[in-house]
């Protein structure tokens, strides 16, 4: 008889998690909102800034990804890139990506943050497709 409590218990707290991880993930979406956009100066790439809305993991408070390739709508295909939480973000609005800069070159694209810090992706990684 306690045997079978037990599993009733660690049945039901299984499913209360699976029914949390099922919320989560249907009131968290990723919303991929785009807060700053530079164009290649052929304007066939761009890059942009993408607010992934907060970030379901402790210590982080919102998913920042880089996109590069030909969609500036709704990019869907192309090269993305995680970005951590950079010193001087927490709480601020995303307007603090605007202050970066974006130099294209042949070779690719160098990203220098507002904190100095320096992200270049090389153009084979999003040009030409796969």
């Amino acid at each position: 008889m306690r045997r079978r409590g037990w599993l009733i218990a660690g049945g039901g707290f299984l499913a209360g998690v699976l029914v949390a991880c099922v919320l989560v993930a249907a009131l968290l979406p990723p919303k991929n909102r785009i807060v700053a956009r530079w164009d290649a100066p052929d304007g066939l790439y761009h890059a942009l800034i993408l607010d992934g809305g907060p970030n379901v993991m402790p210590g982080s408070f919102r998913r920042w990804r880089l996109y590069l390739g030909r969609d500036a709508g709704q990019p869907s295909y192309g090269h993305f890139v995680s970005l951590p939480e950079l010193p001087d973000l927490y709480g601020e609005t995303a307007a603090k990506w605007q202050e970066s800069h974006v130099n294209w070159t042949p070779a690719g694209v160098r990203f220098t943050f507002w904190t100095g810090h320096e992200l270049f992706v090389p153009a084979r990684a999003y040009q030409n497709g796969r």
